[in-house]
């Protein structure tokens, strides 16, 4: 918790960057890319607290779950999380976020973590995947990823494609789930930048209208169609994954990304995400919970950052957060008044 307020980070992954997992030989480029990023621009600058070296970033994936459960719940503010796979089959043998981590942590905190497990036509068998969510925790929904490569060549992943996406939804609709998030709006690797706009998701959100469709990464780009999507269709979400780390020492940026979405008056329908372990995500918790727009943007309100820390992920879906503040007191990472561990110890100590 920040304050009194319950924080869910409604996106994290177990990376595995683990060089013999790439498919690809830009890989290697495309992940040191992802380390500056997230350790020389979002990450705090001159405390070497949150610093990695590359070596110990990329060598991240040894240590999950228990480091994933140390970060999320032992070191920051984070009491809730949703873990996405990630459908990149044609660049990573496991797709990069092997949901079996977040399982594992279901398993042990069934109050704290859920999860999106990865889909695509890409998939060696879809179907039977799709199937096998029944059976699997906490399931809320799926996770899609909007390109992929296939012999070695980008391919598309579009929900206007009738003969490989659309028979997924059905089938992922058949299984009960009511939400599918769509990763938007930031590129990996040398993949079409049209696979990144939101130009697909008109029609298939007209289409089903008793399915949530959640734009991940929303605002990062083409963020006045993104809000002009949720403003028009109740069935809209937006989850800003990674986007609120800019507000630490980027604020401007931050004020770009989040201003259309607020003009759009649907502030009920933004969740706060940090991608951790991607990034550690105490610094940008706090960075959040203290952020003020600057002038000429529209307001971002503490009751409005209250939603989006938590509550507006709970009503999405359905969730008793009473139950859960009771149930996270219980275990061992509690809840209010918890002394926060340093940051990445599980590391330092590996």
């Amino acid at each position: 918790m920040i304050e009194d307020v319950f924080v869910v980070d409604a996106t994290v992954h177990g990376f595995n960057f683990a060089p013999e997992n790439f498919r690809q030989p830009f890989m290697h480029d495309v992940i040191r890319m992802t380390y500056h990023f997230a350790f020389d621009i979002l990450h705090p600058q001159g405390d070497p607290r949150y610093r990695l070296d590359y070596e110990q970033f990329a060598d991240l994936f040894k240590l999950y779950p228990a480091l994933m459960e140390h970060v999320l719940f032992g070191e920051s503010q984070i009491d809730a999380a949703i873990y996405h796979g990630v459908p990149m089959y044609g660049l990573f043998g496991d797709g990069s976020s092997p949901i079996w981590i977040g399982e594992a942590i279901a398993k042990r905190f069934p109050h704290r973590m859920f999860v999106y497990p990865d889909l695509s036509w890409t998939h060696p068998n879809p179907e039977s995947w799709i199937d096998s969510f029944k059976d699997r925790p906490n399931v809320l929904g799926v996770k899609l990823y909007p390109a992929d490569m296939v012999e070695g060549r980008c391919v598309p992943v579009r929900f206007t494609d009738e003969k490989r996406v659309l028979p997924l939804i059905e089938r992922v609709r058949a299984a009960g789930i009511k939400v599918i998030a769509v990763h938007k709006a930031v590129p990996l690797g040398p993949l079409d930048r049209d696979c990144f706009d939101v130009d697909d998701l008109k029609g298939v959100v007209e289409t089903f209208p008793d399915l949530t469709f959640e734009i991940v990464h929303g605002g990062y780009a083409f963020a006045e169609e993104t809000a002009a999507l949720m403003g028009k269709h109740d069935n809209v979400w937006i989850n800003l994954e990674s986007n609120p780390c800019f507000s630490l020492n980027h604020a401007d940026k931050f004020a770009d990304i989040i201003g259309p979405l607020l003009a759009s008056g649907r502030h009920d329908k933004i969740m706060f995400s940090t991608g951790a372990c991607g990034m550690h995500p105490r610094p940008f918790v706090d960075s959040f919970w203290r952020f003020e727009m600057p002038r000429g943007y529209p307001p971002l309100t503490e009751e409005m950052k209250r939603g989006m820390l938590g509550l507006n992920c709970a009503q999405l879906h359905g969730w008793n957060v009473d139950a859960m503040k009771r149930a996270c007191r219980k275990d061992e990472f509690g809840l209010e008044g918890k002394a926060l561990k340093a940051p990445w110890s599980l590391v330092r100590a590996a």
